[in-house]
Parts: C-alpha cells; sequence; structure tokens
C-alpha cells in the first residue's frame, strides 16, 4: 500500500446545502429629497438656516446670537433631522462643503471616535477649539441610525443656470428669515414637516 491517495479513494460529491433566503426587509418609506441652506448679514452677524422639501413642508432655524453662513447651514441640517422621521431615508441637497464635512468627516479626529466631549475638540497644527463644535455633536447625533445620501449643489446659482431648486429656496427662505431679524422681527418658522 502506498501512502497516494487513488481516485476510488476521494469522498462523494454531495449536494451543497441550501442557505434560506433571507427575510424580506420592511420598506422604511419613500426618500425625503430636502435642500438646505444657511444665510447671514452680514457674515458673521445675523444668520439663520432653512430647509425645504416642498412649498408645504419646509421649515426655518434662526441662530442665537451672532452666526456665520456655515452655522446656519448646520442649523438648518440640525432642524431638518429633528422634522423628519428617523426611519425616513434621507437626500440633503447642501451647499456648504464645510458643514458635510464637519459632519461626516472631521468630526472623527476632533472627538477622537467620540471619546472626547465637543468642549474638548481641537484642531490643526495650533490645536485651536473647532468652532461650533456644540452645534456640529449635537447635529452629528442626530445621522445616527439615519439613511442620509449628501448631494452638492452649486451655491447661490438660479435654477436656470444649473444651481438646485430645493437648495434655492432654501436660500430664499434662510435670506427672507436674516432680513426679518435685521429688523428686529421674529422669522415665519414655516409649517415643519407634512406627509
Amino acid at each position: 500500500m502506498t501512502d497516494e491517495l487513488a481516485l476510488f479513494d476521494l469522498p462523494a460529491v454531495t449536494e451543497p446545502k441550501r442557505i434560506p433566503e433571507p427575510e424580506p426587509i420592511a420598506p422604511v418609506g419613500r426618500l425625503v429629497v430636502a435642500g438646505t441652506d444657511g444665510s447671514c448679514d452680514p457674515n458673521p452677524g445675523k444668520a439663520a438656516g432653512a430647509w425645504f422639501v416642498s412649498p408645504s413642508c419646509y421649515g426655518v432655524a434662526p441662530v442665537d446670537g451672532e452666526g456665520t453662513n456655515n452655522v446656519g447651514e448646520l442649523a438648518a441640517i440640525r432642524a431638518l433631522l429633528r422634522a423628519v422621521p428617523p426611519e425616513r431615508p434621507l437626500e440633503i441637497v447642501y451647499d456648504s462643503e464645510y458643514a458635510r464635512r464637519c459632519l461626516t468627516e472631521w468630526i472623527g479626529n476632533w472627538s477622537r471616535s467620540g471619546t472626547l466631549p465637543p468642549s474638548a475638540w481641537r484642531r490643526g497644527r495650533t490645536r485651536e477649539p473647532v468652532k461650533n463644535a456644540e452645534l456640529i455633536a449635537e447635529t452629528h447625533a442626530l445621522l445616527a441610525g439615519r439613511t442620509v445620501m449628501w448631494t452638492k449643489a452649486k451655491a447661490h446659482v438660479s435654477v436656470q443656470l444649473g444651481g438646485h431648486l430645493l437648495n434655492h429656496e432654501a436660500d430664499r427662505l434662510a435670506g427672507a428669515a436674516v432680513q426679518t431679524m435685521r429688523r428686529g422681527g421674529s422669522p415665519d418658522l414655516g409649517p415643519g414637516w407634512v406627509e
């Protein structure tokens, strides 16, 4: 007898086990597409953000104290995330790359992957405190467990020249809110979330 296997020593080929089909996942709802934008006058100065889904579904978020365009957009995104039910998938049409990158890229380094409170966040070689850290942290927490897609819109470009209608409407609402605030008034906050 030799140590080599002969063909007749191989095990018989058996049918592979069938893997059961996964249970269907219940739909979470239709995709919500919303434009966001911030406005400020002067910059920095009176600021507000707005989100817009439709003429009957939008919101305005005034910024307390002094703000910037970017703070306005972060406030708009926070207000949108508070308004839209978390089980609804969401596409955010934004024009502030700063706001998106704060919420999706930079926050991991600043917070040391969530181990540092916003008051301890530092940036760059100078280790300066991160501006707007509390707003960024609060808004980022609202993203947890949600399905969110980000679509970059051209800022301050008319729809006819390639701008996005939803971002354009959010810009219009935020700008009108800032002008009302500059005159000492309270802006119309809009109807909020409506199915």
